[in-house]
C-alpha cells in the first residue's frame, strides 16, 4: 500500500529490491529530482523500519497510513538540512503524498481523515 501511494503520487514504481532502489531503479528519474527521490527513498526504509520495532518490540499496531505519515514527517524535519531550492519542494511533495494516501485509503476502505491516526 505504501508504494502503491507512492506510484499514484509521482509515478515512481516499487523497487525490485534494496540494491536496485539506490542504483538503477532511478533511471529515467530527471537529474534535478533524483536526490529528492533518495531522499523520499530513506526516509521511507525508515519509517517501515520504525514502524516495524513499534510492531515487534513494543506491541504496537500499525497501518500504511502511519508508515506514510512517519515519512512525511521525517521528509519535512529533513528539508531543512537540504539546499534551500530544494525545500520548498520536499514539504509540498510530503503533504501532496499525504494526501494521495488519504484520498487512496478512502477509496479503498471507506476511511474519514477526521480519524486520527496514531503518530509514534
Amino acid at each position: 500500500m505504501v508504494w502503491a501511494s507512492v506510484y499514484a503520487a509521482w509515478g515512481i514504481p516499487k523497487p525490485q529490491n534494496m540494491t536496485s532502489m539506490f542504483g538503477s531503479w532511478l533511471n529515467g528519474i530527471p537529474k534535478e529530482f533524483k536526490l529528492l527521490v533518495l531522499l523520499g527513498a530513506a526516509a521511507l526504509c525508515w519509517s517501515v523500519w520504525r514502524c516495524r520495532n513499534a510492531v515487534v518490540f513494543d506491541n504496537k499496531r500499525s497501518s500504511f497510513l502511519q508508515v506514510i505519515y512517519l515519512t512525511t514527517h521525517w521528509l519535512r524535519s529533513w528539508a531543512i538540512l537540504q539546499r534551500h531550492t530544494l525545500q520548498d519542494k520536499l514539504v509540498a511533495a510530503s503533504h501532496f503524498l499525504e494526501q494521495v494516501a488519504k484520498d487512496f485509503f478512502a477509496r479503498a476502505h471507506g476511511w474519514r481523515s477526521s480519524l486520527r491516526i496514531d503518530s509514534h
